[in-house]
């Protein structure tokens, strides 16, 4: 299996509904439906702060803090092979040890395959922008993964996951709010 991973930055303020469903990709003959595989956001990994560097962990020392709002996707079914097309919106709010005008936020795609295993993963950077002295801001990513299929299988044998890439102490944090 490969994964082909493609970024681009549109800035966005679009607020949308955290709901994923499985997405039906189209018909190809008669009668025949084809399914995408599905998108996931991984719950752990939905949201992130980062602190400056240093011992302190209090409000005062947040530079920012980021979270995947909202994860779009579609799917094409081309021979062998399926593509998955989707969005990722994520947005940022500069905290008090901010020193620039924008946070670089990264983020993961990773496929999974019917056994649960990660089969690929790419991780990327999103370069979040406030403008104007704005404290908050958001970027929509659009990327791109090519899916093999191997004989009788289909694009429901796998899974896309997306989140923010976190730190071990990232993924404590969050894992400690929820409880």
């Amino acid at each position: 299996m490969t994964a082909v991973g493609k970024t681009t930055g549109k800035a966005t303020a679009a607020i949308v509904s955290a709901a994923l469903l499985l997405a039906a990709c189209g018909i190809f003959g008669p009668g025949e439906v084809k399914v995408c595989p599905r998108v996931s956001l991984l719950g752990d990994a939905a949201k992130m702060t980062r602190y400056r560097d240093g011992p302190g962990r209090d409000l005062t020392d947040v530079v920012y803090e980021a979270k995947v709002l909202d994860v779009n996707w579609s799917c094409k079914y081309l021979d062998n092979r399926v593509r998955v097309e989707a969005t990722i919106d994520i947005v940022a709010q500069r905290g008090p040890a901010s020193g620039g005008a924008n946070a670089q936020v990264p983020f993961f795609v990773a496929i999974i395959d019917a056994s649960q295993e990660i089969i690929a993963k790419k991780t990327f950077a999103s370069e979040v922008e406030f403008r104007d002295g704005r404290r908050r801001a958001g970027i929509r990513e659009e990327i791109e993964q090519i899916v093999f299929l191997k004989k009788d299988e289909i694009g429901t044998d796998y899974e896309i996951i997306v989140g923010l890439q976190l730190t071990e102490q990232q993924l404590q944090q969050n894992r400690g709010r929820r409880e």
